[in-house]
């Protein structure tokens, strides 16, 4: 048999896989190892009963819970129909009470006035005085009649504002005009600080603005010192900035606004212990009337207090918004 170099090839080829087949065989065995392959599965594990309990425990408070926010909602609910009902029928008897105030108060006031004129006859000295201090009593009751048939007329007409082009200067300057005689008889100096050029024409509700200003100069001079002093400052800083808006500052030297009661001094009834100690007369509305005309202007009123005085800012947008 003659060995050909082809047949001799595969027969190399022949002893190379044999002796392959045999090491993979032996020599895992003879260094003392094996080779394992598996297909792992991942089994989630069951609850326990532990488990379980702690689940249901879980279930039950948050079921508790949800129960005792839905009383608490409802029991806020009720609380608030009440409050609503208590407001209505509040501002329904200041209502009626004030209608029927109003012509008997009338009537005094009349009253009065025929006898400081000599219409039912000659006073004598100790009679004038008698009839001068009713006579400012009934005043002082009228006013504040006044003032509660303004809140139910503001309250009850808060959409109603009739907003016209007018100069904000006249129309701070009259106010002051209205003031001059009750700061004579304190000898309480008023000055108004315009700004160099005139204001532009705004879009207010006059008659709604002249209260706001009635209200806070009739306090800067009734809460003032004697001799004191009154400022109502025009300012045209803030138009043509982002703000676009001019600014009046009341300002007073007079008893300024404890601390503690800052916080409610727009309050509905509200009043200062201090102003009460100096006029024990007032309805405490003027300043709640106050802050709910210039928001429905689109504008924000603020102050700055101390023992010093108080200073009450008015900031109006320049373009009415709608």
């Amino acid at each position: 048999m003659t060995i050909t170099p082809e047949l001799a090839g595969n027969i190399l080829l022949g002893l190379v896989l044999v002796v392959g087949i045999l090491l993979g065989l032996f020599l895992p065995r003879l260094f003392g190892r094996r080779r394992y392959h598996s297909l792992q599965t991942y089994h989630p594990a069951e609850p326990g009963g532990d488990d379980l309990e702690s689940l249901k425990k879980l279930n039950e408070d948050l079921a508790a819970k949800t129960r005792a926010l839905e009383a608490k909602e409802l029991e806020l609910t009720l609380t608030n129909k009440r409050l609503q009902k208590l407001e209505e029928a509040k501002s329904k008897f200041v209502a009626v009470t004030t209608h029927q105030l109003r012509t008997p108060l009338s009537a005094i006031k009349w009253t009065f006035n025929m006898l400081q004129g000599g219409q039912l006859g000659a006073l004598s000295v100790d009679d004038k005085t008698f009839v001068d201090k009713g006579s400012e009593s009934t005043e002082r009751m009228i006013k504040i009649v006044n003032d509660l048939l303004k809140v139910d007329q503001i309250e009850a007409e808060r959409k109603d504002y009739q907003f016209t082009s007018i100069q904000l200067e006249d129309l701070v300057e009259s106010v002051i005009f209205e003031f001059e005689n009750q700061a004579e008889s304190k000898k309480i100096e008023v000055n108004i600080k315009k700004p160099s050029r005139p204001l532009p024409t705004m879009e207010i509700d006059a008659f709604k603005l002249r209260m706001v200003l009635e209200n806070l100069i009739d306090n800067a001079i009734k809460y003032n010192h004697y001799k004191g002093r009154v400022e109502v400052i025009l300012s045209d800083e803030n138009i043509n900035t982002t703000k676009n808006t001019v600014e009046i500052t009341v300002a007073d030297t007079g008893i300024g606004i404890p601390t503690e009661e800052r916080e409610k001094i727009f309050s509905k009834f509200f009043r200062a212990t201090n102003a009460v100690a100096a006029e024990p007369n007032g309805s405490g509305l003027g300043l709640y009337l106050s802050r709910d005309i210039i928001e429905k202007h689109g504008g924000t009123l603020w102050f700055e207090t101390s023992q010093e005085g108080t200073r009450f800012h008015i900031s109006l947008p320049l373009h009415q918004r709608t």
